[in-house]
């Protein structure tokens, strides 16, 4: 993507989230829509949603890490490209899913304690693990972007966080969301996270036996030129 494509994707995306605010806020100071409209399960739509969308990033963006692309940069590309897409729509998904606790009836939020971690009126702690989450991946989309402009030893230190990030938002989404009871929602949340600790281990392992078969024929070389 290039750098005028990244600008208008911020650009929309940011302005989306404006008129999306200022339409909760004008409901909030107005109550035009029914009492009985469905927040909470809109909430939890988009929670679960933005988090398989995260999922699928970071198994895509694990799996393009593994050496068998190697000589093969067209699909090692578009694996990256449909990578970026689920995190950016993720991330973007992730913004809209707190929004709507703002005229939600039952706990409605203020605004800052949807933007400050750790205030929200109830369970403040896992309530803040979700705002620490989104700001996180927020960061980490804006480093991806900017990835030409700093060093890559950095940016990939940044991107490393994507790890810690899928953890921060797999336990907000087990302990802080009422669907973790459904037993199928619980399971999903453990398949979820398997299956990215069987990646992460597949793409060590992966490259541990290329730096092995590197050490190997060096040592091999070596050898033959003191014989």
């Amino acid at each position: 993507m290039d750098q005028k494509h990244k600008v208008l994707k911020w650009t929309v995306g940011f302005s989306l989230m404006i008129i999306i605010s200022l339409f909760i806020e004008f409901e909030r100071r107005t109550g035009f829509l029914s009492a009985h409209a469905p927040t909470w399960l809109i909430v939890r739509v988009l929670g679960i949603s933005a988090y398989l969308l995260l999922f699928c990033g970071i198994c895509l963006g694990i799996m393009a890490g593994m050496p068998i692309w190697r000589g093969r940069k067209k699909a090692r590309d578009l694996l990256l490209s449909i990578h970026f897409f689920f995190n950016t729509t993720g991330v973007f998904v992730a913004m809209l899913h707190p929004l709507l606790l703002i005229i939600d009836p039952y706990v409605p939020f203020s605004w800052m304690q949807l933007l400050v971690p750790f205030t929200a009126p109830r369970e403040p702690f896992l309530y803040g693990l979700g705002t620490l989450t989104l700001y996180g991946l927020l960061f980490v989309l804006l480093t991806t972007d900017l990835k030409e402009k700093m060093p890559r030893k950095i940016w990939h230190s940044f991107h490393l966080i994507a790890y810690l990030l899928f953890l921060l938002a797999l336990t907000h989404g087990i302990m802080g969301g009422t669907d973790s009871k459904n037993i199928l929602i619980f399971s999903m949340y453990v398949l979820t996270f398997l299956v990215v600790m069987v990646l992460m281990v597949a793409q060590i392992q992966m490259m541990s036996a290329i730096k092995k078969r590197a050490l190997r024929k060096q040592h091999a070389a070596q050898s033959s030129m003191h014989q």
